[in-house]
């Protein structure tokens, strides 16, 4: 579920808008799912994706209507709802509309919450289908979004979807990946001098992290060499997302192992939970920093990183994101014991607090 990005005024009538945004909300092009966008009032609150059960049958229907029912139920000030069907490209399509049923008692099981489905549209090849046009309904061509309104005002922002989730490969390789590697494989496991290295990254501005990232082969060997300790890996959402001194503070206690009331900050953050609010610009710089360390990060190394992105992804609500990076992850190292920690972290549909409260949920920096 992801609160962004925003664009005003955004028409939930006209099949054209919602059709440009919501790429753009998810951050990629959706596929064999079901998009909703979530409704306070007049005002977008959320988008959520969530994929088609793989058959239309009743057995098939019913656990999939409880799953989004529960994930709505987590923001409960939403009271309507807009509905994209993505159906898959060989389904068969009969005289009626693909997935109607599924429409039907989706919509009879909002009306027993009280949530109205507004709208309903379905994706098929190059048609679309209203939902409400009975069950047969009027089709019309697939809408060239491209060059529309809605697209072109995202993309002049900043906004690129990708065609599908980023699975964390494709990042071309450092021109001094050698010497980088040689570097790290001398340095020995020093905690602090390894969370003071991404310390000092983290609170460079982004072109400067970046920068001193690919300008300094001893800067990255440190960072890298952090990754191979348990305890920097797991506290790196922490450093950008609350900050230094809290990190070091934490840090220092579970070195000497207290997990008592002093750590609990740094536990219910990496869980979504608690009153602090993440520090978005530096989790922004922290994602930015590890997807690039990838180019010369290698295995247990490489695995780290993804997983860090894979959780700053499921803070900003973009849990197909995060899933689709942890299960790279998985399929290169199935016993990868943090990626499999979070993969059953999202397995059971838990989301951040922050990312339905509209004061402290990741909203893309655009522009």
């Amino acid at each position: 579920m992801t609160t962004t990005p925003e664009r005003q005024p955004l028409s939930l009538s006209d099949c054209d808008d919602v059709l440009a945004y919501i790429p753009h909300a998810l951050g990629f092009h959706p596929q064999k799912s079901m998009v909703l966008l979530l409704l306070v009032g007049q005002r977008l609150e959320a988008t959520l994706r969530v994929d088609l059960p793989s058959e239309i049958h009743e057995i098939d229907r019913q656990p999939w209507v409880a799953q989004v029912l529960s994930l709505l139920r987590r923001l409960p000030q939403v009271r309507s709802v807009v509905a994209v069907v993505y159906a898959p490209g060989d389904i068969k399509i009969s005289q009626k509309i693909p997935y109607q049923q599924m429409i039907a008692e989706l919509d009879e099981a909002f009306g027993h919450g009280g949530i109205q489905l507004r709208q309903a549209w379905c994706i098929c090849r190059e048609r679309v289908w209203d939902y409400n046009d009975g069950d047969v309904g009027i089709t019309f061509a697939r809408p060239d979004i491209a060059l529309g309104e809605t697209n072109l005002s995202l993309v002049l922002a900043g906004s690129a979807p990708l065609d599908r989730p980023w699975d964390g490969t494709g990042i071309a390789i450092w021109a001094n990946a050698a010497e980088v590697r040689e570097l790290t494989s001398s340095l020995g496991n020093d905690l602090l001098d390894c969370l003071d290295a991404w310390a000092e990254v983290l609170n460079l501005s982004a072109d400067e992290a970046l920068e001193r990232i690919h300008s300094s082969s001893l800067s990255s060997a440190r960072m890298l060499a952090g990754l191979r300790i348990r305890m920097v890996r797991d506290v790196l959402p922490f450093l950008a997302g609350i900050g230094s001194a809290q990190t070091i503070e934490m840090t220092k206690q579970l070195c000497v192992g207290n997990d008592g009331e002093q750590v609990k900050p740094l536990a219910d953050f990496l869980l979504g939970r608690g009153w602090q609010s993440p520090d978005w610009r530096r989790l922004e710089r922290l994602w930015m920093v590890s997807r690039d360390l990838l180019g010369v990060a290698l295995d247990g190394e490489r695995h780290a990183l993804m997983c860090i992105l894979a959780w700053i992804e499921w803070a900003r609500g973009r849990g197909s994101m995060a899933i689709t990076l942890l299960d790279q992850v998985l399929e290169e190292q199935g016993d990868y014991r943090l990626a499999q920690l979070l993969r059953e972290l999202m397995n059971r549909g838990s989301m951040p607090e922050w990312a339905t409260d509209e004061l402290r949920a990741w909203r893309a920096q655009l522009g």
